[in-house]
């Protein structure tokens, strides 16, 4: 009994033991004795930096102190320890002594002091000057003095301190005094009014200036200061000092200089070649290989570019985040000054203006971060400001007056911008954005012609409503009875359909047809639903126009033509042709003043009609029986792509052939899977490498177009290559999206041969392990005269600007074949077949998208007159 009493009573003795230790006060003794060791050292400063056991000393206390008030901070009330350091102000003695001694491990564990304290809720330290004060002066020394070199981690850490301190500042307003104090704040009533904006004010606000300077970093830092800095510009509504503070202070300066440092940092010449290694399949079954050219610019798809332009559209980014939570119109107005004056004028458009095709690629690098900064505008301020700049157009005037701070503010702007020089203030009026889209379009470096359409792409897709005023020079609108009839647009798309099948074939056009429809449709119906009301007038486009010159010019020489400029040019193309705002007729569209009714008259029963109902059926009749003056003109892009179809015709009569190449070539492109379009399909080990660059976003909508339209492709012509004598059929004069008809023939292979850009037999073919030796020799040998026959060259000789008069020579084993139409002025391209087979591809879907589009926005934007 003696033994069970003694063990019962040990156990109860440890017990209370224990719960002595864990007492608030036991933990507060224990709290006492860590610190005191900490208060003798830090009266010794000057050990600290050269006695190593003294550290040792001081980081095992601090280690204490920390693991203590974590402890408690999960304790249930009192918290004795936390009153005590607040009380004692323990974490001034521990951020001085950390940063004097600049060791890593104090102020590391000096960091998870601070943010114990931060979390707690006890006493309400991020409201007490004294703690503000000491941790500012600490996160000064250890990441603004570039004293320290820390680590990443441990500036991380601090930076998170700070987004903490912010964050609740947001939720408790009133403590913003603790941490921001102005000169006015002092005394109001000394202020001068002429006094210097724009000067250095980081002791008013430190947690602000530390903040914006790690804006553009990567990683947490950046996300930290960034949305830390969106909270300060918030807390601007709740305090009249703070806005006037913001507009006189330099903040304004730092980020829009911040933003041109980012600008700055991308290189000055860009190449946007793919590399050999890495080339897309789309662009290897062409010439672009023998195009390249070695260069020592930077190229577009290399890690050190992607990193910058990943940093300087983060940083734009910010600037639309700051602007749409700030609420302060004053604020606003000063950013936007400075963005404009600082980044607009001194940095941006000299960019623009001094870009040229002679020193490597400045143009190519201007007009493709120009797309980049264009696809990343969104607030409606800042795009409206941008644009109207570089695009020289009008501003209107201010309506409400700004403030006397924001007038003082672009006052001393202006100053500090002005320029002794007259002749260097340049202006858009005089070369403005059109001008250098329409220069790169025209461009004989093919880089700086994709790069252009790029740019146009971009800016009729996000901005039309500033592009289609500035960039097409039409001054007249179509009037409501100029909209083409039901028969006369069925007359247009059946028009193009027949072009696209002459192309090559008419096998799968329905389909593509059908997908294109749908694809448009979204985009199309986007735009209704974003249009204002005010917005329903349709620009008539000039055939002189310079945009449309510039396309039609391309597209005369599309066949030899770079593939990439091919793919940029037909979607920048189809963008013009989705705008809801322009109209189609005079370029791509026959207007409807060259249709005319039938030349004969249509006959009916009308014995069990009524007058009115026989009236309605007459009109219904010619609404539908509407025919195309034979004395009308094609629009001028009709008239070049009837041109480019002729050249086929040419190259078909000569290149028996090449209808096999066309559904060879049409089985690849459309049957490949979308990632192995993007590897190189020239050696296995790249053909099986993922891509780790994407293709710009041209590229990638195209190649889905050629799939989604060639998948049903059939392969199963005439081994002898004739074309197919089913005569051409006019589409049903029916307005449904569904196609009259649809394929239903096999579907091509979706494997590749290694090292070949043919696809093998059809399933129902025999395969090669079961034919027999001679007739797999006889197949060997016929692949090899195919690809001996894809790398013949073909001389297109121009005779005119147009193309509509072209000489058409094929050279394959020293054999020619000629043929002449017109006299002229000679001027010669040189092409393979393998690059004009895949361009004829490109084209005929381009031209079934074409249809598309016409056919859709007849519905969409209710273009189909009924009277």
């Amino acid at each position: 009994m003696d033994f069970w009493t003694k063990l019962i009573n040990g156990v109860s003795n440890n017990k209370s033991a224990t719960a002595a230790a864990s007492s608030p006060q036991q933990r507060l003794q224990r709290f006492r004795r860590a610190y005191n060791p900490i208060l003798q050292l830090c009266g010794r400063p000057q050990t600290l930096a050269s006695h190593g056991p003294a550290l040792d000393q001081l980081y095992s206390s601090l280690q204490t102190i920390t693991t203590l008030l974590a402890e408690e901070s999960r304790s249930p009330a009192p918290h004795l320890c936390l009153n005590f350091t607040q009380s004692s102000q323990i974490y001034s003695v521990v951020a001085r002594a950390a940063s004097t001694s600049r060791d890593p491990r104090l102020v590391r564990q000096t960091v998870i002091l601070f943010s114990l304290l931060l979390e707690s809720e006890d006493e309400d330290f991020v409201a007490s000057p004294t703690f503000a004060k000491s941790f500012m002066r600490f996160a000064l020394r250890v990441i603004d003095s570039n004293q320290g070199g820390y680590g990443e981690d441990i500036e991380t850490h601090v930076v998170e301190l700070l987004f903490a301190v912010v964050a609740k500042i947001r939720i408790q307003p009133d403590i913003l005094s603790v941490w921001f104090s102005s000169h006015a704040n002092k005394d109001d009533s000394i202020k001068d009014p002429n006094l210097f904006a724009g000067q250095t004010q980081k002791d008013d606000f430190p947690l602000c200036y530390l903040l914006i300077d790690r804006i553009h970093h990567d990683g947490r830092i950046g996300d930290f200061a960034r949305t830390g800095l969106l909270y300060i510009f918030e807390a601007i509504s709740n305090s009249t000092r703070l806005e006037d503070w913001i507009i006189e202070s330099d903040l304004p300066t730092l980020m829009a200089s911040g933003l041109g440092a980012l600008y700055s940092q991308l290189s000055r010449e860009l190449s946007i070649l793919h590399d050999h290694d890495r080339l897309p399949m789309i662009l290897a079954l062409s010439d672009y290989i023998d195009a390249q050219q070695l260069s020592s610019t930077e190229s577009i798809f290399s890690p050190t570019h992607a990193t910058h332009m990943a940093t300087f559209l983060s940083h734009l980014a910010f600037w639309q985040d700051v602007l749409e939570h700030c609420k302060s119109e004053s604020v606003k107005t000063t950013l936007l000054d400075h963005f404009r004056v600082l980044f607009l004028q001194q940095l941006l458009y000299p960019s623009l203006l001094q870009s040229s095709d002679t020193d490597g690629g400045s143009s190519v690098a201007v007009l493709t971060y120009l797309s980049s900064i264009f696809e990343s505008l969104d607030h409606p301020d800042l795009t409206r400001m941008v644009l109207q700049y570089l695009l020289a157009i009008p501003e209107a005037k201010q309506s409400e007056p700004v403030s006397p701070t924001v007038q003082r503010r672009q006052s001393t702007l202006m100053l500090l911008t002005q320029s002794g020089n007259d002749d260097d203030k340049f202006e858009p009026t005089l070369f403005s954005l059109v001008d250098l889209m329409l220069n790169g379009i025209r461009s004989q470096n093919s880089q700086t012609v994709v790069a252009a359409l790029k740019l146009s792409s971009v800016m009729l897709t996000r901005h039309r409503t500033y592009t289609t005023s500035t960039l097409l020079q039409s001054k007249s609108t179509l009037l409501p009875e100029e909209r083409r009839t039901i028969q006369a647009l069925c007359v247009e798309t059946n028009g193009l359909i027949q072009i696209a099948t002459g192309l090559g074939g008419e096998i799968d056009v329905d389909e593509a047809y059908a997908t294109a429809c749908q694809d448009i449709t979204v985009s199309l119906e986007v735009q209704v639903a974003n249009k204002a009301p005010k917005d329903s007038s349709v620009l008539k486009i000039l055939s002189h126009d310079p945009y449309i010159q510039s396309i039609a010019a391309l597209f005369g020489s599309f066949f030899t033509n770079s593939v990439d400029v091919n793919l940029a040019l037909t979607e920048a193309t189809i963008c013009l042709a989705s705008c809801a705002g322009v109209g189609l007729d005079g370029w791509l569209a026959v207007p409807r003043m060259d249709y005319q009714p039938p030349t004969f008259e249509p006959t009916f029963d009308s014995t069990s009609l009524d007058e009115d109902e026989i009236g309605s059926l007459r009109q219904l009749q010619s609404v539908y029986s509407q025919e195309r003056r034979e004395d009308s003109q094609d629009p001028l892009l009709l008239a070049v792509l009837r041109v480019l179809n002729r050249q086929v015709d040419s190259m078909r009569s000569d290149i028996s052939i090449i209808d096999h190449l066309i559904e060879k070539r049409v089985a690849i492109l459309g049957g490949a899977g979308h990632e192995d379009l993007l590897t190189q399909p020239r050696s296995s080990a790249a053909s099986t490498r993922q891509s780790t660059e994407s293709a710009r976003p041209t590229e990638n909508r195209q190649i889905q177009r050629l799939q989604a339209g060639s998948r049903q492709r059939s392969t199963s012509r005439e081994s002898n290559g004739s074309r197919s004598s089913t005569p051409v059929r006019l589409r049903d004069s029916s307005l449904s999206s569904v196609p009259p008809r649809s394929s239903s023939l096999p579907q091509a292979s979706q494997r590749q041969q290694p090292n070949s850009i043919f696809r093998p037999p059809p399933p129902e073919s025999p395969t090669e392990e079961t034919l027999p030796a001679e007739n797999l020799s006889i197949q060997t040998e016929s692949k090899q005269n195919e690809a001996q026959t894809l790398r013949g060259k073909i001389h297109f000789i121009s005779t005119e600007a147009s193309a509509s008069n072209t000489i058409f020579e094929y050279v394959s084993d020293s054999v020619a074949h000629t043929r002449t139409e017109g006299d002229g002025d000679k001027e010669s391209k040189d092409a393979t077949l393998s690059h004009v087979v895949t361009n004829i591809v490109i084209l005929q879907h381009f031209v079934v998208e074409l249809a598309a589009v016409m056919r859709t926005r007849a519905i969409v934007f209710e273009e189909v007159a009924f009277t």
